[in-house]
């Protein structure tokens, strides 16, 4: 889904700031809140994602949350030996898709990731630290679990918002309590070459998350496709997250938000880039199905009900592999 030869245009993804004021006066039913809502729901609709600014608490600048710290952290991962590293590799068929992958096939030689399951939780990170450094590597560990505790209020925020704007309160606490999180980091190498077509460092693809919450330095190379199927070329922001809505959002919604292709495309120039992505998932057990108030004449049915870990496990088979979103796979199309 969308070929490499398919330039951007030089659209903007829509911009919503979750920081003009306190945190404390984020809260549902107030005028800010419901404001911020309207703007949520009207950029899903329409590209499935948006650029958000947002504080975690009223001392804390933006920076704190996307300060030097985790990408200093990010690189002193990606600096370790490739043996160290693949201490952690995941497992052909892992429906978890946690653990190291590079120089892996059907990867582009230049790309690198680790994913970290619950890394809000010390213990989760503790153990995957502790893998990876012989004496361990409380900085490193400290660093994750703040960041992924932080970005995780975006997240809360985002999903309530979402749910209320499709009046679908009464699915709330169920929803809430359904989530668990995964942590992605990702390395992408410099190209020297600058000259010639785009190269695909990964393919176009959606997330099989309900939202991707995603940061990167200052090194561009992410490109989202729009409802129209137009590709926006990402402008990097310290300052700054992109919110995406993932196969599972979009199932559990009946198709009401669009949901985005997105890729990376080549880097070029000296540094390469780093990005990091916080995935709200569903626990294991949890039944993705639309609310029937969803569903009717005009918007019938997309997707049968599905697990996520089954969903997973068809993905990153043969037949999934091949799709950008294994949503489209006659396993899932509704009744």
């Amino acid at each position: 889904m969308g070929s490499i030869d398919e330039a951007p245009t030089h659209q903007k993804l829509p911009f919503i700031d979750f920081s003009s004021k306190p945190l404390l006066e984020l809260k549902p039913g107030s005028a800010y809140w419901d404001s911020l809502k309207s703007q949520v729901r009207e950029a899903l609709e329409e590209y499935g994602s948006f650029e958000a600014s947002f504080k975690p608490a009223v001392d804390i600048p933006t920076a704190g949350i996307q300060s030097d710290n985790i990408f200093r952290s990010v690189k002193e991962l990606f600096d370790l030996d490739l043996a160290t590293k693949q201490r952690r590799s995941y497992g052909v068929g892992d429906a978890s898709f946690t653990g190291y992958i590079g120089q892996h096939p059907g990867y582009s030689s230049s790309f690198e990731s680790f994913g970290i399951n619950n890394p809000n939780e010390a213990g989760e990170v503790e153990s995957f630290t502790n893998a990876l450094w012989d004496q361990g590597n409380p900085s490193f560990s400290k660093n994750v679990q703040s960041w992924s505790e932080k970005v995780a209020k975006l997240d809360e925020i985002v999903r309530r918002m979402i749910v209320e704007s499709f009046e679908l309160e009464k699915y709330m606490d169920e929803h809430m309590s359904s989530i668990r999180y995964q942590l992605r980091v990702n390395k992408y190498a410099a190209n020297s070459q600058p000259h010639g077509p785009e190269i695909g460092q990964l393919k176009a693809h959606t997330d099989k998350s309900l939202i991707t919450i995603l940061c990167q330095n200052e090194v561009d190379g992410l490109q989202i496709q729009t409802k129209k199927g137009d590709w926006v070329k990402f402008q990097p922001s310290h300052a700054s997250f992109v919110i995406l809505v993932a196969d599972s959002l979009y199932a559990w919604l009946n198709g009401r938000v669009h949901c985005p292709s997105h890729r990376v495309m080549g880097v070029y120039g000296n540094k390469p880039r780093y990005s990091i992505g916080l995935f709200s998932l569903t626990k294991t057990g949890y039944v993705i199905k639309a609310p029937e108030e969803l569903i009717d004449q005009h918007h019938p049915l997309l997707f049968k009900p599905f697990e996520f870990k089954e969903y997973m496990t068809l993905a990153y088979s043969t037949a999934g592999k091949k799709e950008a979103s294994p949503l489209h796979l006659r396993k899932f199309y509704g009744l």
